[in-house]
């Protein structure tokens, strides 16, 4: 009786032992099951989220890419504009260039022909001058039964004498004769004058002369006569009344 008894105190006391050392040891556990979740949900989540950043990194990669292509077009083109710019430029320079050459030749030109007018008129002078003469009588047809004329009037007097006096302009047609209403009627000039005007031509009217009178200050009236011959309507009307006409009257 004494031996089980024994043995049964000490399986008792072993049991009671375990119940302690759990008891005593139950935080730790729980501490190290909780620290294990932790883990766990860690790791899942670095793993998640470094999931995430590399999806979003490769979106923002694909973005920047597109961004640049298409600042790399836009440069393309800017620069495609740039050289037609300088193109145009440069062309735009070789023209003004080359037209104020022009222009300083022409003026130089004008410069020599006035000198040379200048040196001929002074030996017309010394030779006794020229008087009052119709250098030349131009007339354009323009639309509308239209007509534009341009009268050149010269005279070289030796005393430097201005030419003053009017101007009549006769259509004549058998022994019918119209007077061109002219605007300007009068001239006066020292050595050249260039007169213009316009005129509507009757219908149906067709002259076979036209006559220039000049009247004035001087004891004979300068009368010239031109054949009429009529060219080509011109088929929009000049801007400028001094262009020189395309049909010109023959002196007779």
């Amino acid at each position: 009786m004494t031996m089980q008894n024994s043995g049964q105190t000490t399986s008792a006391e072993s049991s009671l032992q375990k119940k302690n050392f759990l008891n005593t040891n139950k935080p730790l556990f729980i501490g190290a099951a909780i620290l294990m979740s932790g883990c766990l949900a860690l790791g899942y989540t670095i793993g998640h989220r470094q999931g995430l950043t590399v999806v979003g990194y490769d979106a923002d990669a694909e973005q920047l890419v597109e961004v640049v292509q298409k600042q790399k077009t836009a440069l393309d083109a800017v620069n495609k504009s740039l050289n037609a710019a300088v193109q145009e430029r440069d062309v735009a320079v070789t023209n003004a260039n080359d037209l104020f050459e022009a222009l300083n030749q022409a003026n130089a030109d004008k410069t020599q022909q006035e000198g040379m007018s200048n040196i001929y008129r002074d030996i017309l002078r010394q030779r006794g001058g020229l008087s009052l003469t119709i250098q030349n009588l131009a007339i354009k047809p323009l639309p509308e039964n239209a007509y534009e004329y341009q009268l050149d009037l010269v005279q070289v007097s030796p005393s430097k004498r201005r030419a003053s006096g009017s101007i009549e302009i006769r259509l004549i047609k058998d022994t019918e004769v119209l007077v061109v209403p002219l605007e300007a009627k009068s001239f006066n000039f020292t050595d050249f004058e260039r007169l213009t005007g316009r005129w509507t031509m009757p219908k149906g009217f067709t002259p076979q002369f036209i006559e220039v009178r000049l009247t004035g200050g001087f004891d004979t009236p300068v009368i010239k006569r031109f054949s009429w011959q009529r060219g080509k309507p011109v088929e929009t009307s000049s801007a400028f009344v001094a262009e020189i006409p395309q049909a010109e009257a023959n002196s007779q």
